[in-house]
């Protein structure tokens, strides 16, 4: 796989005006564009290149946005790609549950941002290009254990216990790259991508490093049994080599691992309506762990604590969405860029009801703008690429998701806190 192939991106709407708009939006970003001027091109399209991701227009004749995206994603060959949709509607729950449910990973409304165009798909660049490094790694491992099979006859008892190691890690891998796969249909999960990506880059290089030089030796050992020339020395050079080669590797994806369980753990919930039982403090660390790329690099730390045996059944979903936003919303409001802040979640439970506490210790708000902070499209961000949805989607979350109620408390130097209130037990379909 040739990573110095520039990436592609289908570009789906009938108006050749937009086209050329995104096409012009889109050039400082190195990529090949490739244009449909509807769904049935869009189709024939989309099986003949291997895309990084797809715009696609909604409302189009014939065959709209929707249909398209359902069929493109209903195939094995082009399941995997990601789809924004772009629409000139104002945003709602049905529209938007439609969109999903098509397997969209996010919206952009008409007219578009062109700086929110580019920062969207510029994480899903740098997404596709890390899962075009571990194709790479996997072929690498795929061609060390052909070596070893045609040699296993000779060196079976050597390095018997070194190939199932080896065996080992090809198979977290494979389960790390499922892992991020599924984390490209999570649209509240989009921005923080690009920051996982940055935290598996090493691990994988490193472990891509460590397997080509395990190759080598294996390569120069059959060099040597061909020759008649192999030694106890070149045994004994390549036993000692082979386990730190092997635990380099399984070190370093392990890293990988553990990183991306969390944040695949919350991506699941968020695009599941089951319900299931989860230990809630439990499970909100896992959430702040997911997001640990965004927090570390913005220098912040955040300290879950309290009541431990607190348990709901519940839809986990709902729950990792509002921390994420409220996480998220500190991050890009509370703190200065270079400032290291710190955010405290506390759990408690009171009578038949949860207490959830959320504060942070940065700069506040004045009381006017504290009183809108859940008013749908307000921001303070406007030109810095805030949509103004991210508390009003808390608020909804609380009290639709959840049968509860939110507060907000702050003053102006003094930090922010979010209380939410919501019983233990709660049967959504009888509200």
């Amino acid at each position: 796989m040739d990573l110095e192939t520039l990436p592609k991106i289908l570009i789906v709407d009938d108006e050749p005006n937009n086209l050329r708009v995104y096409e012009r939006t889109l050039a400082s970003l190195n990529v090949e564009i490739i244009k449909a001027l509807s769904g049935q091109q869009a189709l024939a399209v989309a099986h003949k290149h291997d895309f990084a991701l797809i715009l696609m227009d909604v409302q189009m004749p014939c065959m709209d946005g929707f249909e398209t995206a359902a069929l493109i994603l209903d195939h094995p060959k082009t399941s995997h790609i990601p789809v924004i949709f772009i629409t000139a509607f104002a945003r709602d729950e049905t529209f938007e549950f439609k969109g999903y449910a098509s397997g969209a990973v996010d919206y952009l409304v008409k007219p578009i941002n062109e700086d929110v165009v580019r920062s969207k798909v510029a994480v899903f660049l740098e997404l596709h290009k890390e899962k075009q490094l571990l194709n790479i790694a996997c072929k690498v491992r795929e061609k060390a254990e052909a070596e070893l099979r045609v040699h296993k006859e000779h060196l079976e008892e050597l390095v018997k216990e070194r190939t199932q190691e080896l065996q080992n890690s090809i198979e977290n891998l494979m389960a790390t790259q499922n892992k991020l796969l599924e984390s490209e249909k999570m649209a509240s999960l989009g921005r923080l991508v690009a920051g996982v990506a940055h935290e598996l880059n090493t691990p994988i290089g490193i472990s891509i490093t460590g397997a080509s030089f395990l190759q080598e030796k294996l390569q120069q050992l059959k060099h040597n049994f061909k020759q008649g020339k192999i030694s106890r020395k070149d045994l004994a050079d390549f036993v000692d080599s082979a386990p730190k080669s092997v635990d380099i590797i399984l070190t370093n994806l392990d890293r990988a691992a553990e990183q991306i369980s969390n944040f695949k753990l919350v991506a699941v919930d968020q695009t599941s309506e089951r319900k299931r039982n989860i230990n809630l403090l439990s499970y909100i660390q896992k959430v702040v762990n997911s997001l640990s790329p965004a927090i570390n690099k913005a220098q912040h730390t955040v300290e879950v604590t309290g009541d431990q045996t607190i348990k709901l059944n519940t839809i986990p979903g709902g729950i990792s969405q509002i921390i994420t936003n409220l996480i998220m919303n500190s991050i890009v409001h509370a703190y200065q860029d270079d400032e290291q802040g710190k955010m405290l979640i506390t759990v408690k439970q009171k009578h038949s009801k949860v207490l959830l506490t959320y504060t942070d210790y940065g700069q506040g708000m004045e009381k006017s703008v504290s009183q809108m902070v859940f008013e749908p499209f307000f921001t303070t961000t406007r030109g810095s690429g805030g949509s103004g949805l991210g508390m009003y989607i808390v608020y909804n979350l609380v009290n639709q998701g959840l049968g509860g109620k939110i507060t907000c408390l702050s003053k102006l130097g003094q930090g922010t806190q979010f209380i939410i209130e919501f019983p233990i037990h709660h049967n959504k379909d009888q509200q």
